[in-house]
């Protein structure tokens, strides 16, 4: 920790509606209840990483793809390695922070794959620079969905704390934050495939 503590120390903020938006894609889990690589899933013709970095690349400044190894990933996806002994999503997000703390950081995961270019941009339009974040509220419309949120780069400090206090939870970060709930226009991008049954289940139906 005292290694953290001596990284993250006294970081250049900025926090303001004109701060340029770099994407993430989240990549970085183990993938074990669904057996192979969500991100190389080609549910639109190619791997699900490589669909997302091109959807980002039109909307955002640049675009890296969280992971735990750059071990087969090619230079173009920008990989940026998790920095952190840690087992969650948060590992990602705040590696991303971390690196550029001076811009605000879209998080897209790869295990949602009817995401679309209109989610991202409602999200973005309705951005509220003087929080955390700006997000959605889950399926169930009553907590923060964790991992397609806006962060700004003021949650970097916060999410240090966070992190040092023994939290690892980017869910209970937003609920415990200020932050920007949205109400989606649209609750089909909420589909989670994170099994080979939920993958049978979605290659079934004609979305």
């Amino acid at each position: 920790m005292s290694a953290l503590r001596k990284r993250h120390s006294r970081p250049q903020l900025v926090n303001t509606l004109h701060t340029e938006i770099f994407g993430l894609i989240l990549s970085g889990g183990r993938s074990l209840r669904m057996g192979q690589d969500k991100g190389l899933i080609p549910y639109y013709g190619k791997p699900q990483r490589e669909y997302l970095h091109d959807l980002l690349s039109t909307i955002c400044h640049t675009v890296h793809l969280s992971c735990k190894s750059t071990n087969d990933i090619p230079n173009w996806l920008n990989p940026l390695t998790d920095a952190y002994e840690l087992n969650s999503p948060l590992n990602g997000i705040f590696t991303a922070l971390a690196h550029n703390p001076s811009v605000a950081w879209l998080t897209v995961p790869v295990d949602m794959p009817l995401i679309d270019e209109e989610a991202i941009r409602f999200l973005i339009d309705h951005r509220d620079p003087k929080k955390l974040a700006t997000c959605y509220v889950d399926s169930d419309g009553e907590k923060p969905e964790p991992l397609f949120t806006l962060w700004e780069p003021a949650a970097l400090p916060h999410l240090q704390k966070f992190y040092l206090a023994g939290e690892f939870s980017p869910r209970k970060f937003l609920i415990e934050h200020p932050v920007n709930l949205l109400i989606p226009t649209s609750k089909k991008f909420y589909r989670n495939v994170n099994s080979p049954e939920d993958l049978s289940a979605f290659l079934g139906d004609d979305v």
